[in-house]
């Protein structure tokens, strides 16, 4: 019996990538046969990339233990891999379609950049203050997403815009708080508007 369980799926117009909980990876194409490997870890980030053709062609896993491997599609045969550290590998995206460099980001934050161009195969850039959601490349600039929160970077680890999402949360938190208070004073004061008027009676001894 089966028992195994989906922790993370990829769809593209060509066909669909699945993650299992056992280390499984498994390509099921819409024309074609299904492929299926194992990792030696969890997956925990999948990525695919198009290739010259714009056809899906290569993969790149991030797992559990701070690996990143960058497989062939359809074959799911392994190109190559790369280690970061930092903890579980979060995000994943590529420098470009053709460079064959990626930046990963790990569990406390830090941010690498991975592939056979790259110096030593991979580089330390810098640390976000916190986990990462997804980071992604545009032009110079890294956006990274953390929770509600996002950052720009660039790639010297400079800081060059920064957006609050849990202020404007904030704002429509006083707003209810204001609302309801003017609600609860609205109805105290009906309350006591309606109360009938008590005249005051002699007292008889």
């Amino acid at each position: 019996m089966n028992n195994r369980v989906v922790i993370r799926s990829l769809v593209t117009a060509e066909g669909s990538l699945v993650a299992m909980d056992d280390g499984a990876i498994v390509w099921r194409p819409i024309l074609g046969t299904k492929v299926q490997i194992k990792l030696e870890a969890i997956a925990t980030v999948l990525l695919a990339v198009k290739g010259p053709t714009g056809s899906y062609d290569v993969v790149a896993v991030g797992d559990s233990t701070g690996g990143v491997s960058i497989l062939s599609l359809p074959r799911l045969d392994t190109i190559d891999k790369f280690n970061i550290q930092g903890g579980i590998v979060r995000s994943v995206n590529a420098v470009s379609d053709s460079s064959g460099k990626f930046l990963a980001a790990a569990q406390d934050g830090s941010v690498w950049v991975i592939g056979n161009e790259v110096p030593g195969r991979v580089v330390h850039l810098f640390t976000h203050t916190g986990p990462i959601t997804s980071l992604r490349v545009q032009g110079e600039s890294i956006h990274i997403q953390s929770g509600w929160n996002r950052r720009t970077y660039d790639w010297t680890g400079e800081t060059t815009n920064v957006f609050d999402g849990t202020e404007k949360f904030q704002v429509k938190e006083n707003q209810r708080a204001n609302r309801r208070a003017r609600i609860l004073e609205s109805e105290q004061l009906r309350k006591e508007k309606s109360q009938p008027l008590m005249l005051d009676l002699p007292v008889l001894g």
